[in-house]
């Protein structure tokens, strides 16, 4: 990966809006299918998936990562509604899918290997989701490259009779770069420019001597890195940047935005406003418990049930936590049915977030605006981290997400009830140590078991952490040092704890029995 462009946008922590059940194997594959059928050149006839190792090939039909792959091959966003039937909608269009899995390969278990063809032309594309949606493209036609999906601009694949004075010419200077790849004879010349190309102007390219391929580059994503020089990177320098500037974490993390991406304030207000609607919106369909989720193996109406027991006053913990906890399990509910959530900073980890602030913001009588400003928060907090840190689960285990999400939920309560700058980043580093070490391990492959319930651990956990932050409680370790030592425990980990459905509760008896169900499920459905 290329960590010159690491970073991280509040929207790639706070995000994306998708469908689900899984923000790295359900909207971050798509958005690699988004990006295979912008190299393509539109809607290839046949289409071969190669999956990679124990994380993707286990797991991509309990994710829908097929499906989503497709639907990005389609051209659809990350939260098309249908996306669970593209496998029929491409078979109705004529259009073959295959998925190949190469279960003792040694490349990165979360890589998606695209052979795209119509006719006599064929392109391989290949791409790594990396957690919480984010993705790279690494490969075009066997050639390392390093895209993000908000780059503009274009590649040229050239023989030895090219000549590249005239590209570097045209397509170097202010906001412009241009890095080469090698291959045998053939160049391949990535040009990021600070506009698109007219189409006028990439057939002019592909006229040129010694031009093989010409490929247009548009950005998926609809926020782009603009500066790569980052306002503060540490909680440390935010800090520092705060006590100078007088300036809060919600007025400190639209002014990191506006830096990166180049986002108004009062888009990225907009944007804050969209999420928080689409939290309430999953929150109220899972709510009711009639949730038909995409494996059945444990019932859907379990955060109803929990709703039910705080109505009826026979829940131990009071109705703060309870009730935070039965809307956590509801939101993870409408994920697993594969409907519209907002990864938080997972899908994984998705109930969190709303299960939290919409309990407290009631609890406090909250404004629409001091919710807004308690959800940046959240994200700056989580963008400091995921900065360092893996926020996916098959690459740094479940503190990477509801870890992650616990530590940006409790940094959201904080900042709701008025707590100081130093408070909130205290919230988030006593929530990452309580949970430093949490495995994920997933049984059969769907996002159902554990992963619904245990979002109830990172609610719990954020409320007792900004309690504690709020009473004047700090962390003994800075909150660097903990980022530093979640990245640490993240690296330690054993690969069977990393979503691979081989420890933890995915060696059990049960688990086992229902990976043989789910298998023989899947068999009958590609049949």
């Amino acid at each position: 990966m290329d960590d010159t462009n690491r970073l991280v946008s509040l929207f790639d922590t706070l995000g994306p809006i998708m469908t689900g059940p899984s923000s790295s194997h359900t909207a971050g594959v798509l958005r690699i299918g988004r990006m295979g059928r912008m190299l393509f050149g539109g809607t290839p006839e046949q289409i071969d998936l190669y999956f990679y190792g124990h994380a993707l090939a286990q797991t991509y039909k309990g994710h829908l990562g097929d499906s989503a792959i497709v639907a990005g091959l389609l051209g659809h966003s990350e939260d098309y509604p249908a996306l669970k039937y593209s496998l029929q909608e491409a078979e109705h269009q004529g259009i073959s899918v295959a998925c190949h899995t190469e279960l003792a390969s040694k490349r990165d278990p979360n890589t998606v290997d695209m052979r795209l063809r119509r006719g006599d032309k064929e392109v391989r594309v290949v791409g790594i989701t990396l957690g919480g949606g984010e993705i790279e493209i690494t490969e075009l036609e066997q050639f390392p490259i390093h895209l993000k999906g908000d780059e503009v601009g274009v590649l040229i694949l050239v023989n030895s009779y090219f000549d590249d004075a005239q590209l570097h010419k045209l397509y170097e200077g202010e906001h412009r770069r241009i890095s080469v790849s090698k291959k045998g004879d053939e160049t391949l010349y990535t040009c990021l420019l600070d506009t698109p190309l007219l189409p006028e102007e990439i057939e002019h390219l592909r006229a040129w001597n010694g031009v093989v391929a010409v490929y247009a580059l548009e950005p998926i994503l609809d926020y782009r890195l603009r500066d790569a020089v980052p306002l503060f990177s540490t909680v440390e320098g935010m800090l520092a940047m705060g006590e100078k500037e007088g300036a809060s974490i919600p007025q400190l993390a639209i002014m990191y935005e506006r830096r990166r991406s180049g986002l108004s304030e009062s888009e990225i207000r907009a944007r804050i406003g969209k999420i928080w609607q689409k939290m309430k919106e999953s929150l109220a369909a899972g709510a009711g418990g009639n949730n038909t989720m995409l494996a059945g193996f444990i019932p859907g109406n379990n955060g109803w049930k929990m709703l039910r027991a705080v109505d009826e006053g026979i829940t131990l913990s009071g109705p703060t936590l309870g009730k935070a906890i039965g809307r956590a399990i509801a939101v993870m509910e409408t994920n697993a049915c594969a409907k519209c959530v907002v990864a938080a900073p997972t899908a994984g980890s998705c109930g969190v977030l709303p299960g939290v602030l919409t309990t407290a913001a009631e609890n406090l009588k909250a404004d629409e605006t001091t919710v807004h400003d308690a959800l940046l928060s959240a994200a700056m907090m989580g963008t400091l981290v995921s900065m360092r840190a893996s926020l996916s689960g098959t690459k740094g285990g479940c503190q990477a997400e509801i870890g992650v999400a616990s530590a940006m939920a409790a940094s959201a309560l904080v900042q709701l009830a008025g707590g100081s700058a130093r408070q909130v980043t205290h919230a988030m580093a006593l929530a990452i140590k309580n949970i430093l070490g949490l495995i994920c391990d997933p049984v059969a492959g769907p996002v159902e078991i554990p992963c619904i319930k245990r979002n109830s651990i990172g609610v719990a956990n954020a409320f007792a952490t900004a309690d504690m932050s709020l009473a004047g409680i700090e962390s003994a370790i800075p909150p660097d040092e903990v980022i530093d030592a979640l990245v640490n425990t993240q690296k330690l980990l054993p690969s069977a704890l990393k979503g691979t459905m081989i420890g933890g509760l995915g060696s059990t008896p049960t688990a086992q029995r229902l990976k043989k169900e789910w298998d023989a499920r899947v068999r009958v459905a590609r049949e």
